[in-house]
């Protein structure tokens, strides 16, 4: 077993402590999750796992994947609009969840990275600078899912 892998909580360990962290958080009302990432990585796992841990930390959750392209508008009205009654979360998994058009649906995000290559002492370094950055740097969290039973959690500080 490498160090890294000492280090990190397992799978179910993470999701837990996501679920957690979200509820400190967010503690009633209508409450929306985006889970995103890069060509290879698995949005719909994780979003499924992290719904799973939301609901056995008591919270009523609700999955949904995007598959087609809707603009914004068709997205609030099809999917933000009639959950807006609820005191629940909706965990949603898709492409470009956290493009420039969708970033305000969202009170917690997940951007996935799927890279075998990644060594344990990796650090992140912007390559585009935009006003309201990168999907990947407007993410609540950073993971990397190449070992799907033991997601890397990735700390993306700028200091």
């Amino acid at each position: 077993m490498a160090d890294t892998e000492k280090t990190q909580p397992s799978g179910a360990e993470l999701y837990r402590g996501l679920a957690t962290e979200f509820l400190h958080h967010y503690r009633r009302g209508p409450r929306y999750i985006a889970i995103t990432g890069v060509p290879g990585s698995n949005p719909g796992r994780v979003a499924d796992l992290l719904a799973s841990a939301l609901n056995d930390a008591g919270q009523p959750t609700e999955r949904k994947t995007v598959t087609d392209a809707p603009t914004a508008d068709e997205f609030r009205d099809a999917t933000i609009a009639p959950f807006r009654s609820r005191d629940d979360v909706l965990v949603v998994d898709g492409l470009d969840l956290l493009s420039k058009e969708f970033r305000g649906f969202w009170n917690f995000s997940i951007w996935l990275e799927h890279d075998p290559a990644r060594t344990s002492d990796w650090s992140f370094v912007a390559i585009e600078q935009e006003q309201l950055g990168s999907p990947r740097e407007s993410a609540s969290v950073m993971l990397d899912d190449v070992n799907p039973e033991r997601p890397q959690r990735l700390w993306a500080d700028y200091c």
